[in-house]
């Protein structure tokens, strides 16, 4: 049986969603990021003749912003929440690096019109390349090659591949794909297959939303809990319904501001920032039940302050003074102000006779 893996850029494909959502006839266009990859092999499978393929390893490369300005702490924070995602609910490789912001909005649009700040993204091709080479070197890492790609860069990286003895399907949106990818005649010898469309797909790989009753966990909720979504919900994690993530969203604009921002635009200080997401170790030093907010101490001292929305793994009830977490930062101490935590996970060694809430 055939090895496959799939090599995603996702950057790319992030950026060309609109063409496929245009081409939807459903409202609000998703990809099934857990059906992606198997609707590719089935898609390479049947129309080239091929038995079955064991699908070993999806990849998908991309960025999230930092040093951006407070305002869109959320924003920032989905981008992370989605590669989370990947790997926790679909089993993703994941690799993704930073862009610089230069404390400004991350959404051009939201930028002064003659602002001339471009942000540069840096890694995610030479990544793409150095693991479907690295792959393709490596016994019995793959024998075909699906890379959801459109730029023209990647052209080198398929022909040393080839070389490899391995084989190359391109998958594509036909809005965004150098012609190089498509050339039926394939001057280049780039490809093993005729390119494969995301266009044709999109009934195979998009999220369809199907209506649920869930019970809202926030702990400002007003009324009856049981409401109903259509939201994908992540695995393990508590749900919010809209109107309390809308008092969410005003909670956290106040505090992150009052607690956290070093000036009146609560902009993010450049040098104190982490470009990763190393992760860290604390313990909850401080809660503010009924608002939904506490700080944590990391091991060097340093306060952080965290939104029950932060968590990961646990529900606000759960949390108590004296429980030992993980949590990257988004933002380290700047003076007397307290930092910013981005994902805190509750590690659970704290004896729980120990845990109190304030």
């Amino acid at each position: 049986m055939a090895k496959l893996m799939v090599f995603i850029d996702g950057t790319w494909l992030y950026s060309n969603l609109r063409h496929l959502a245009k081409e939807s006839k459903q409202p609000g266009f998703h990809i099934d990021y857990g059906a992606l990859p198997r609707a590719i092999a089935k898609e390479l499978r049947e129309r080239n003749g091929l038995g079955e393929l064991d699908l070993v390893r999806t990849y998908l490369f991309g960025s999230y912003p930092i040093n951006y300005d407070l305002v869109d702490e959320d924003r920032a924070r989905k981008r992370k929440d989605f590669f989370t995602m990947l790997r926790e609910d679909y089993h993703y490789e994941v690799e993704a690096f930073p862009i610089d912001y230069a404390e400004r909005r991350i959404l051009h649009d939201d930028r002064e019109a003659d602002d001339p700040f471009s942000p540069r993204e840096k890694c995610v091709d030479i990544a793409l390349a150095a693991s479907m080479l690295y792959y393709a070197a490596v016994s019995d890492g793959y024998d075909i090659a699906a890379a959801v790609v459109g730029d023209k860069d990647y052209f080198p990286l398929f022909q040393k591949t080839r070389q490899l003895g391995k084989r190359i399907a391109v998958v594509s949106i036909r809005q965004s794909c150098a012609k190089m990818y498509s050339d039926r005649q394939d001057v280049k010898k780039l490809k093993d297959y005729h390119i494969i469309w995301l266009n044709d797909m999109i009934e195979k790989i998009a999220w369809s939303p199907v209506e649920m009753d869930v019970e809202c966990r926030s702990p400002l909720h007003e009324g009856g809990r049981l409401t109903t979504t259509t939201m994908r919900l992540r695995n393990g994690q508590p749900y919010f319904c809209e109107v309390c993530r809308a008092k969410f969203a005003e909670q956290k604009e106040e505090q992150m501001r009052e607690y956290t921002s070093a000036g009146i635009n609560g902009n993010m200080d450049k040098e104190e920032t982490h470009e990763d997401s190393t992760y860290f170790d604390g313990q909850v030093e401080a809660l503010i039940p009924d608002r939904g907010f506490g700080f944590i101490k990391r091991t060097d001292g340093a306060s952080f302050f965290f939104h029950l929305t932060h968590l990961t793994n646990a529900e606000w009830e759960a949390v108590g003074v004296g429980a030992a977490v993980r949590f990257t930062v988004t933002k380290n101490p700047i003076g007397s102000k307290a930092g910013a935590a981005g994902e805190v996970t509750m590690t659970f060694e704290t004896d729980s006779s120990e845990i109190t809430r304030q």
